[in-house]
């Protein structure tokens, strides 16, 4: 590998070195697992000469590389985006590296919340999770719930439940109705809308999609899915 006297970029000498891409090279780079002469650099322009030492750190390299897939407790009236994600994840994660923003600007958002609503938010790199969220031939079931002024009629839940979807009414008093709502083609912001005709609404919160539930998040709190999760 021939080396002008300015050096050569260190993502390219990663990725000669380790055999992999040069986005693979810069991720682990952005994600602080390498090092040049002992010390983590994590610019991966960063100009480098051939005789200096560089070593890649396995466990954060895998880390890097790993599919990640986000889940956050989106509040209402909160603009559910790439910006929105880097100030929730980016500022308050252990490891900024790993977290930092030009990680998080390749994720995608399947499943988009409107600004109204509030609740299970994904945001995920991993084509397979995106693939199978994003199905639709076979759409993931999601659950609401839909908090509306006052009582709700036997008219109003009879017309709520159709093909496909199931609404019951979780608590009722005289001032609110919480309903519980689930179906498998649902779009929440065609869903507000409606209930908003019949009802005030209060709230549209996303509980669950497939297996998936919201707890233990509260509003603003997000967490990173483990291996074993599945949709």
């Amino acid at each position: 590998m021939i080396s002008s006297e300015e050096g050569i970029r260190l993502a390219k000498r990663v990725a000669a070195d380790q055999n992999c891409s040069r986005r693979e090279a810069e991720a682990l780079i952005v994600a602080g697992g390498v090092q040049v002469a002992g010390k983590v650099v994590t610019d991966p322009a960063r100009r480098v000469q051939e005789e200096q030492t560089v070593s890649v750190n396995r466990l954060v390299s895998m880390a890097a590389l790993a599919p990640m897939t986000l889940v956050l407790f989106k509040p209402a009236d909160r603009v559910a985006n790439l910006a929105w994600l880097q100030d929730t994840v980016g500022l308050k994660a252990a490891q900024p590296g790993i977290w930092g923003h030009e990680r998080l600007a390749k994720m995608q958002m399947p499943l988009p919340l409107a600004k109204p609503a509030s609740g299970l938010c994904i945001f995920s790199d991993d084509v397979g999770v995106l693939r199978h969220l994003e199905d639709r031939r076979s759409p993931m079931e999601q659950e609401w719930m839909a908090t509306l002024d006052g009582t709700v009629n036997e008219a109003t839940l009879k017309a709520l439940n159709g093909p496909g979807i199931r609404a019951s009414i979780n608590r009722q008093t005289d001032t609110l109705t919480v309903l519980r709502i689930a179906g498998k083609d649902i779009d929440g912001q065609e869903l507000g809308r409606w209930l908003d005709q019949q009802c005030p609404l209060q709230d549209l919160r996303r509980q669950r999609v497939g297996r998936l539930s919201l707890a233990p998040l509260e509003p603003g709190q997000w967490r990173q899915l483990e291996g074993y999760e599945r949709f």
